[in-house]
């Protein structure tokens, strides 16, 4: 098995580049043990990620990228201890990690293996036929990132459950609405067909870039469901321990601006890719603060 430590530079400088930019304001309201914990979470869904993502071209590269994830799959279940697999520690020093932090965290193991799942999907799936499709892709790769995140954070009831769910869904969303021309690119149309359909829109059009009447009137019905879900996760949060998840509320109010700004540029999301600079990040950060402290007081 490929462990962290054989990995590429490339490829740990990308997992170090890519932590430090989407955690970085949430680690400040985390321990060190949490700390560690979330930027091993966050790099097994990095490194099965791009299992698939950078894997060679062709069937050998599928072939290899399946052996690669059935190893993960393996090594999963060593951290938990399953008695269907060879009774051995983890062998990956990423997988001794994560079974080191499972020892202060109440990590659920399905989370794990559905992640892996998830991503597999991406080697025979590049299209779906509709929303509910996708919403199975979308929970899988990140609903269950946040069912991880919300044991770090220290809060595994019933409603925080929730909110990790839609929350996840939402930013998954948000995500593929942004990526549209990324994802164009190597060959994914992760927008559901039915809704290309409804608008009179194609493949084709998303892969020419063609930015017109019919795709602002797609886009806005995605970027409405994608509001739909971060309105259910936010409803959820009433009843979970919102000072607990500060840091995935955070990461939630950062993604939510994130689709405005994509609003706010009438969906246009050829020309560039959305992001936010640092101090919308920070007034961002702020408001998460202060919307957690009222809810505490009340």
């Amino acid at each position: 098995m490929q462990s962290v430590a054989a990995l590429p530079a490339a490829l740990l400088k990308r997992l170090t580049t890519r932590s430090s930019s989407n955690f970085k304001f949430a680690f400040l309201f985390l321990g060190r043990e949490q700390r560690d914990a979330l930027s091993h979470v966050y790099e097994f869904c990095r490194v099965v990620d791009d299992v698939v993502d950078e894997r060679p071209e062709g069937e050998a590269g599928t072939q290899g990228a399946k052996v690669a994830l059935r190893e993960w799959s393996t090594e999963i279940a060593r951290i938990f201890a399953d008695p269907y697999v060879e009774n051995v520690a983890p062998q990956s020093n990423l997988g001794k990690s994560l079974a080191a932090s499972r020892e202060h965290f109440d990590y659920p193991r399905e989370a794990f293996d559905e992640i892996i799942a998830g991503v597999e999907m991406d080697l025979h799936t590049d299209r779906y036929e509709d929303l509910e499709a996708l919403r199975l892709y979308c929970y899988r790769v990140a609903s269950c990132v946040g069912f991880l995140c919300i044991a770090i954070f220290g809060d595994r009831s019933k409603a925080a459950h929730e909110y990790a769910e839609h929350l996840g869904l939402a930013l998954q969303y948000t995500n593929i609405l942004r990526d549209i021309a990324e994802d164009a690119e190597r060959g994914r149309v992760y927008i559901p067909q039915s809704l290309l359909h409804r608008h009179g829109l194609t493949d084709e059009d998303l892969i020419e870039g063609r930015y017109d009447g019919r795709f602002v009137a797609m886009a806005k019905d995605f970027a409405d469901a994608a509001e739909r879900e971060y309105r259910r996760a936010w409803e959820a949060l009433r009843g979970a321990n919102s000072r607990a998840l500060l840091p995935a509320e955070i990461m939630g109010r950062t993604y939510y601006k994130i689709l405005a700004e994509i609003r706010e540029r009438n969906y246009n999301v050829f020309t560039r890719r959305t992001s936010l600079r640092r101090r919308d990040k920070l007034k961002v950060a702020a408001k998460a603060i202060a919307r957690s402290s009222l809810a505490v007081v009340a």
